[in-house]
C-alpha cells in the first residue's frame, strides 16, 4: 500500500546521551545518588515509546489501508499523536532534570521528593505563557544552555502541541477539517471490489492535510475571526516536531558533554561500578 507521509526521527543523539549518563552513573564518576540514573533512563525510554506512538498513528492517518476512515478514526489517531507529542516533550524534561540533578542537585527539581517531582514540565525550560517568567529552573542556564535557547526559540510549537492535547484530552474533538488523498495505489479499489462505487471510495481515503482547531481553549462565542491562512496545518506541526526532537537530542548531548564534569571520560574495565 502507498506509504503514509513518513516522519524521519533520528534518536542517535539520545542513545549517545544515554551512554554519557551511564558513564556519569559509575562510582568513579558521579555515582547513583537517589537512583537518578533510573529516572533519567525511564524518561528517555518514555520519549522513545512516545516517538514510536507518533510514527504509528501518523502513518495510520495518512496511509492507504483496507479500513474505513471515519471522522472518529481520524480524531482517534490525531488525538493519540498529540498525546504522544506532548508526552515525549515532558518525558525528555524528566530525563534531563535527572541528569542535571546529579550534576548539581541545588539547581534542578529534587528527584527524591514526590511533591517536587510534580513541578517537572517544559515550563522549567521555556517559562509559562503568557509572560514566560513562571516555572523556570535555573539549572538549564548552567548545564543545558544551547538546549534552552533552542526550546525558547520554539516555545510556540511546544504550546501549540500542549494546548491541542489538553483540549482533545479534556474537552472535545479537535479535528475540524482538511482534505483527503486522491492517489490510491494501483489496483487498490479493484482489490476490494469498489472500482465502480466511487461514492464508497472516499470512505477509504486517508488524510492528506488536517486543519487543527484555531484558538482551541477559547470559548466558541469568544473566538476571534481567523483567516484560513493562519490555521495550523497538522502536518506542518508534525514535521516541526520531528525536527525539534532530533535537534533537541543533539543539543542536550552537546551541552552535557561541555558542562557536566566527570573524573573519567571512558569506562574503566575491571573497576567496580
Amino acid at each position: 500500500m502507498a506509504e503514509g507521509y513518513p516522519l524521519e526521527f533520528n534518536l542517535s543523539s539520545y542513545e549517545a546521551l544515554d551512554n554519557f549518563a551511564l558513564l556519569a552513573d559509575q562510582k568513579y564518576n558521579l555515582g547513583d545518588r537517589n537512583g537518578w540514573f533510573n529516572c533519567f533512563r525511564g524518561g528517555l525510554h518514555g520519549l522513545y515509546a512516545r516517538v514510536m506512538g507518533v510514527k504509528m498513528h501518523y502513518h495510520k492517518l495518512h496511509a492507504w489501508e483496507l479500513e474505513v476512515k471515519t471522522p472518529q478514526v481520524t480524531e482517534y489517531n490525531l488525538s493519540s499523536i498529540l498525546f504522544n507529542m506532548d508526552s515525549a516533550i515532558e518525558c525528555s524534561v524528566f530525563a534531563l532534570n535527572a541528569l542535571g540533578y546529579i550534576a548539581d542537585s541545588n539547581l534542578f527539581v529534587d528527584i527524591a521528593d514526590e511533591k517536587e517531582l510534580r513541578k517537572i514540565s517544559p515550563y522549567n525550560i521555556v517559562g509559562k505563557a503568557p509572560k514566560y517568567t513562571m516555572g523556570f529552573i535555573s539549572g538549564y542556564d548552567r548545564y543545558f544552555p544551547s538546549l534552552k535557547e533552542y526550546w525558547c526559540e520554539h516555545r510556540d510549537l511546544i504550546y501549540i502541541i500542549s494546548e491541542q492535547h489538553d483540549v482533545s484530552k479534556h474537552r472535545q474533538t479537535i479535528y475540524v477539517g482538511g482534505r483527503t488523498r486522491n492517489d490510491p495505489p494501483t489496483g487498490f479499489f479493484e482489490a476490494i471490489k469498489m472500482k465502480d462505487e466511487v461514492w464508497k471510495q472516499v470512505l477509504f481515503a486517508p488524510m492528506a492535510e488536517i486543519i487543527l482547531m484555531p484558538q482551541p481553549k477559547t470559548p466558541r462565542n469568544q473566538k476571534r475571526p481567523s483567516d484560513s491562512k493562519s490555521y495550523d496545518k497538522f502536518e506542518c506541526v508534525a514535521e516541526k516536531f520531528c525536527t525539534f526532537i532530533n535537534l533537541s537530542g543533539a543539543k542536550a548531548l552537546e551541552d552535557a558533554r561541555n558542562t557536566i564534569k566527570l573524573n573519567h571520560y571512558e569506562f574503566i574495565k575491571n573497576k567496580e561500578a
